[in-house]
């Protein structure tokens, strides 16, 4: 990874890499794309992707939590209000989900980034570690992250993609904008592109906002009575 070039590759997978790097400037670049942040992202060329086995496998969360770690330090180092990291899937003959069977992988990819011996250290004394807890986000050595799933079948445009996908931005970077003022003109730009792009604003963000994260995570719509499946394991359970 290299700090003047930031739009990096931390594993190769042949002939993919180019291939998802064009899905992604496709997918963010079209016209009315929602997400204003992820077009920046694009734009300045401020993205890390990374290339994984079989989605909802668990044979690769030790070298996806090494990455996402050395993520946030880029990160950190760059102040970059816009770095994004793209963990994308790229198993030979791997079906498209349905948006239950992706959610499904999605929240077991996400758990196995942690454990039950890692839980005190990466979420500290001031986050809460508790999925049922609204305010509850994913997080790694004491810092937050705000994930997004993309993926084939997914009934909002903005996330479809070609292959399922996961991309990572640090809390602080949104906290950035609060302290800035101008967090709420983003939101409401964003909003004002999804009317234009889909016809209708994603409900789980409309619903929930700023105040219940997990919830929009996967990018399913879910009844309030919804539980976030994120669960704790012990490291010795998790498949290596």
């Amino acid at each position: 990874m290299h700090d003047s070039d930031t739009a990096s590759v931390l594993e190769t997978d042949g002939p993919h890499t180019t291939d998802i790097n064009n899905d992604i400037r496709a997918l963010i670049l079209q016209e009315n794309y929602p997400c204003v942040a992820a077009i920046q992202s694009v734009v300045r060329n401020e993205f890390v992707i990374g290339t994984y086995g079989p989605f909802g496998s668990g044979t690769h969360w030790h070298t996806l939590r090494a990455d996402l770690l050395h993520f946030l330090a880029l990160q950190r180092a760059t102040q970059s209000r816009y770095l994004s990291f793209w963990a994308v899937f790229t198993a030979q003959q791997q079906s498209a989900d349905n948006e239950i069977e992706f959610e499904d992988k999605f929240w077991r990819e996400l758990s196995l980034l942690s454990s039950e011996e890692e839980r005190s250290v990466d979420w500290g004394t001031i986050h809460s570690s508790d999925p049922n807890d609204p305010s509850f986000c994913v997080s790694l050595k004491g810092e937050q992250l705000f994930v997004v799933g993309l993926h084939p079948q997914s009934s909002r445009f903005a996330r479809r993609f070609s292959r399922p996908a996961m991309v990572f931005n640090a809390f602080s970077q949104f906290e950035t904008f609060e302290k800035e003022g101008t967090y709420a003109a983003l939101v409401k730009t964003i909003r004002q592109h999804e009317l234009k792009f889909q016809g209708s604003i994603n409900p789980m963000v409309l619903a929930h906002g700023d105040v219940w994260e997990s919830i929009q995570y996967s990018g399913r719509e879910h009844p309030d009575s919804w539980k976030c499946p994120f669960h704790f394991m012990k490291q010795e359970d998790k498949s290596r």
